[in-house]
């Protein structure tokens, strides 16, 4: 059995990140499919802080306000025309985005939450991962408010008494701040999502299936390999 970990460098403010989350797991999905033995191997899974820091105003602000600062040196066709090609991503990958609702001046609380649930099942970690992500780009909900995230984590499976110990205090603050610093260094300003497969290869972008196949290939041959000629001898 091969243990492939990645890990994966994102905000949750970020459409690309919340695609690229969608078509990795397809791309596991279809290694262990179709991949031989690759059933038998498994998938550690690493959800990497990063802040984009969309809003300066130190309180929650109405999303489409940002975006109208975000995009100002944007044309009205170019803003539409990427709007456009982030929501036929999404659709493509299950995900129907949304654009009300508002976000708070940082993420910092949403990533301390997956900090302090590494100790839990990876389904509940991944659990918890979607359903951030959803809040925010679906059900237009401000995931830096800690009533919005409480709920969030119940609903993932974390108990109440841990959700309230952690949201009701700053634990492990200072660790998601230097591990979000520290990853920003290792992307070397290149942007998310970021994927780092066995520390060794790296992908940027919501990158495509056989982009993330590809390595997984890789890592399981230690060698270069094309995977297409790899599922032909299924």
């Amino acid at each position: 059995m091969t243990v492939i970990e990645i890990d994966v460098v994102s905000d949750f403010v970020c459409a690309w990140c919340y695609i690229g989350k969608r078509k990795l797991e397809s791309a596991i999905d279809l290694y262990q499919k179709v991949y031989p033995g690759g059933r038998h191997d498994t998938f550690k899974i690493n959800w990497r802080p990063y802040y984009l820091g969309y809003n300066q105003s130190g309180h929650s602000v109405e999303k489409s306000e940002l975006a109208k600062i975000k995009l100002a040196d944007w044309s009205e066709a170019k803003t539409a025309a990427g709007t456009k090609r982030v929501e036929q991503a999404g659709r493509a990958v299950g995900i129907h985005f949304k654009y009300g609702g508002k976000i708070g001046p940082h993420t910092r609380d949403a990533h301390r939450l997956v900090y302090l649930s590494r100790g839990k099942s990876s389904e509940l970690i991944n659990v918890l991962v979607e359903k951030i992500f959803e809040a925010y780009h679906e059900l237009e909900k401000d995931i830096s408010s800690l009533d919005v995230l409480c709920e969030i984590a119940l609903e993932a499976g974390v108990q109440k008494t841990e959700v309230d110990q952690w949201l009701n205090s700053a634990a492990a603050a200072d660790r998601v701040d230097e591990e979000a610093s520290a990853f920003r260094e290792k992307i070397a300003g290149s942007g998310v999502p970021s994927y780092f497969i066995q520390d060794v290869h790296r992908l940027e972008g919501a990158q495509d299936v056989d982009d993330f196949m590809e390595i997984f290939v890789k890592v399981k041959e230690g060698k270069h390999v094309d995977y297409h000629s790899a599922l032909g001898a299924v």
